[in-house]
């Protein structure tokens, strides 16, 4: 799996693309918790969208780490991301794990982007 940061005005797109498993959640949290340092530093609120449109599922061997990664990035960001693109098989998974609801998901970066106005 290969994640990809990109700033797009005030709002930061994370793509994630490739296999999920239980070994690329490990760099994914990194590549999270570098984020995160990043947001807090710069001055400017960020928007954080997560678009899992090119993220394939490959078992039950990295769901839970991955959902658990990002948990933990929702509930340290300074504002709530948004998820985009995000297959039916990924929102069943997630929602499953998310006892608090703090997954928003979107059809598109978009209507995700235009959702942090309202």
């Amino acid at each position: 799996m290969k994640t990809q940061i990109k700033k797009i005005g005030d709002t930061i797109v994370v793509s994630m693309d490739g296999k999920l498993s239980f070994e690329t959640t490990i760099p994914l949290r990194d590549d999270l918790n570098k984020l995160m340092r990043n947001t807090k530093t710069d001055s400017v609120p960020k928007k954080i969208i997560f678009d899992l449109e090119k993220l394939d599922f490959v078992g039950s061997s990295g769901i839970s780490n991955f959902v658990q990664t990002m948990k933990d990035f929702n509930t340290s960001s300074i504002t709530k991301p948004r998820y985009c693109n995000v297959k039916n098989e990924f929102k069943r998974v997630i929602k499953a794990f998310d006892e608090e609801e703090i997954f928003e998901f979107f059809d598109n970066q978009d209507r995700a982007r235009k959702s942090f106005d309202q």
